[in-house]
């Protein structure tokens, strides 16, 4: 109720800020975005919520030791091929390490971590990809809720825990390696949103091996465009750091930031089929449905490098063949980093059949 009041009594010169095209200039000027104390963001149904960026803070009780329940409070969910709807959920602390039946060792896993405002319960990305996984092959799948630290409206408390949730995530991958078989290298981490951020400084607090694949989907921009790579997603953080931008510029990062960045329609905001996307809202989540569509096709999500979009759009690098890759399934390739473009669908299935797979 406190911040719908507010909202109602925001002077006028604020309440211009949510206009799209004004937000999203402060968005994009990397120097700027620290100036604007509040916009809309979605939450995990897609929702716009009020967002906090500056100014007010939420008292997470890090000065008093408090943040300590509230991280240890993070749930671990394991699906697998052995129970593909009916989540096994463990928490993790010094008193009570995670032990999980359905968990094998001799399976690579995925990692999927949500962004501001979600949850698993309320998560629209888990099961999507989870399904999509597991009908590609019989992984291990854990899905990380950190919703707690991730509350809405407090987007700037949450991107400030997104190092304490990589600690956290870190702590867990090092006691699988040390408590059974699995290795690190054979765990793939894929974060959306603030998500992203979470999974490319958890390789950094690993003590036991490291992660080879990471995958950001649309990294969070806000408040972290003019970070450092110390503070957010980074090509330095693995062996493959693949990105996918849906709303670059505005809510997501705009430019490269792994070994291989994927811009579908030119990764930016709005995306095809998105037509009232005033707080980019549909632009944002079409990272994660385009991923989970591209591990279900064969046929569709085809890529190339390219300069720039334009150059893309021209035909001018119709040419790079040989360097094409696939969204989702591509393993490393040194020859094959940089920009990478295609072209998707306004609707689903969004995947367009590739001339480059005839």
């Amino acid at each position: 109720m406190f911040f719908l009041i507010l909202f109602m009594f925001l002077p006028y010169s604020q309440l211009k800020t949510l206009k799209n095209y004004q937000v999203h200039e402060k968005i994009t000027d990397d120097r700027v975005d620290e100036d604007i104390k509040w916009m809309l963001l979605p939450n995990g149904r897609g929702d716009p919520q009020l967002a906090i960026l500056s100014g007010l803070e939420k008292n997470n009780g890090e000065d008093k030791g408090d943040l300590l329940p509230l991280i240890e409070n993070i749930k671990f969910y394991l699906y697998t091929r052995d129970n593909p709807t009916r989540a096994e959920m463990q928490t993790m602390d010094k008193k009570c390490l995670p032990i999980f039946k359905y968990f094998r060792s001799q399976r690579k896993s995925k990692v999927l971590v949500h962004g501001f405002g979600d949850s698993a319960e309320d998560s629209l990305m888990f099961p999507l990809l989870r399904d999509a996984f597991l009908n590609y092959n019989d992984y291990n799948i854990f899905t990380v809720d950190w919703s707690e630290l991730a509350a809405v409206p407090w987007y700037n408390t949450a991107a400030k825990n997104t190092k304490h949730v990589s600690k956290h995530l870190a702590a867990f991958i090092d006691h699988l390696s040390t408590s059974t078989d699995a290795r690190a290298e054979d765990f793939h981490l894929i974060g959306f949103s603030l998500g992203a951020h979470v999974v490319g400084l958890t390789n950094n607090e690993l003590k036991y091996g490291k992660v080879k694949h990471i995958t950001g989907l649309d990294p969070a921009g806000v408040l972290f465009s003019s970070s450092g790579p110390e503070e957010r997603l980074d090509s330095s953080q693995a062996k493959l750091v693949d990105v996918v931008h849906t709303s670059g510029g505005f809510l997501g990062f705009k430019k490269r930031i792994g070994h291989r960045d994927f811009y579908p329609n030119g990764g930016a905001w709005p995306q095809p089929g998105c037509k009232i996307d005033y707080a980019a809202v549909c632009s944002h989540r079409r990272a994660y449905y385009y991923y989970a569509e591209a591990l279900t096709r064969g046929d569709a999500f085809v890529a190339v490098p390219c300069p720039s979009y334009d150059e893309y759009t021209s035909g001018a690098c119709s040419n790079n063949t040989e360097l094409a890759v696939q969204l989702g399934k591509a393993p490393y390739d040194k020859a094959k980093e940089g920009n990478y473009y295609l072209n998707t669908n306004s609707d689903s299935p969004y995947g367009k059949v590739s001339k480059l797979n005839k």
